[in-house]
């Protein structure tokens, strides 16, 4: 008479289910991570583009390393951090995530047409599984992973724009 084996079943899906869970939380995860730094290169992407057209001055990109709130009073800059910040909601770009700079710091002038401005986003995604942030727990960043994207583009306009008084969009700070 054969033995008759009901648990056997049971007890192998006991056994393979977590290690099957933790790869699906992993696979989804992984996909959440790579869909966020694409979104987010692309904010910085669509930033840079606006800043070529809209390159704002130095003195004004100055004041947000002093912690002067006036940076952002300009137009120019104003554009570029509404670019930046992601239209479908899942990645919303704070104000102080943003960086604009001219990255050739040894040219003079750098704000001029053929000069290089650059948009770096600094931004920290959260898991969307529990798991990838118990196991991470362990190695004290709960799962976050701070992504940090840079696009480069050649300054093509100056901001001239003849809706504004002066007709030049950006402006440079008051004393």
């Amino acid at each position: 008479m054969p033995r008759r084996s009901t648990g056997q079943s049971l007890v192998e899906m006991a056994l393979i289910a977590p290690i099957l869970f933790a790869l699906l939380f992993a696979i989804v995860d992984l996909g959440y991570y790579i869909w966020g730094y694409s979104t987010l290169f692309s904010a910085a992407r669509a930033g840079a583009e606006a800043a070529s057209q809209l390159p704002p001055y130095q003195s004004r990109l100055a004041l947000r390393a002093q912690g002067d709130p006036r940076w952002i009073e300009d137009p120019c800059v104003q554009r570029i951090l509404e670019v930046t910040n992601d239209s479908t909601g899942f990645f919303p770009v704070d104000v102080n995530q943003v960086t604009i700079l001219y990255p050739n710091s040894a040219d003079p002038n750098p704000r001029r047409l053929g000069g290089v401005i650059e948009v770096q986003i600094d931004y920290v995604i959260e898991p969307l599984t529990p798991l990838v942030s118990f196991i991470n727990t362990m190695l004290g960043d709960n799962g976050t992973m701070r992504i940090k994207v840079t696009a480069q583009r050649t300054i093509e306009s100056l901001g001239n724009n003849p809706n504004f008084a002066n007709g030049i969009a950006c402006t440079e700070p008051t004393p």
